[in-house]
């Protein structure tokens, strides 16, 4: 892949994406780029795609919930970027159900639900996380089917 991963916080980069992706902590300098944020780091990642539509090529919230600003929520409808919600079965700080919640506000939102997850993804279930983003952001209207063997992800 060409596109760096920008990953917001920083410190929320998996290895197993490291290991395979230019991972970027900074896009200002970046003139195409996929974006990742983890949990309060949805919102920040939420704006940048907004002023920076044609820079942000995909979007991914893990263990994210929608952002309370209102104001922010309002232009939702304005995001053109797919983007992949990824919550976790077993996260107790935010609950499975706010899939549905990112569904009905992001026009070009798909959600996965990672089995056996807490709110750490990236940790509880490295393989399947970092198996999930990769798949998501190679191709963002086919990332159901995985690449390497053409079987669903579970």
């Amino acid at each position: 892949m060409s596109r760096p991963l920008v990953v917001l916080p920083p410190a929320a980069a998996c290895e197993l994406l490291a290991a395979r992706l230019p991972i970027d902590g900074n896009p200002d300098d970046l003139e195409s780029f996929d974006l990742l944020a983890h949990a309060q780091a949805a919102e920040e990642a939420l704006r940048l795609a907004l002023r920076r539509p044609l820079a942000v090529h995909a979007l991914v919230l893990a263990a994210a919930a929608p952002p309370a600003d209102l104001a922010l929520v309002a232009r939702f409808a304005e995001l053109t970027v797919p983007t992949l919600a990824v919550l976790g079965t077993r996260d107790g700080e935010v609950p499975p159900e706010t899939g549905r919640r990112w569904r009905a506000l992001l026009p070009r939102c798909h959600l996965v639900f990672l089995y056996d997850a807490g709110h750490d993804l990236a940790a509880d279930r490295p393989q399947a996380f970092a198996d999930i983003v990769l798949d998501f952001i190679s191709d963002p209207g086919a990332f159901l089917v995985n690449r390497r063997d053409g079987t669903l992800h579970p």
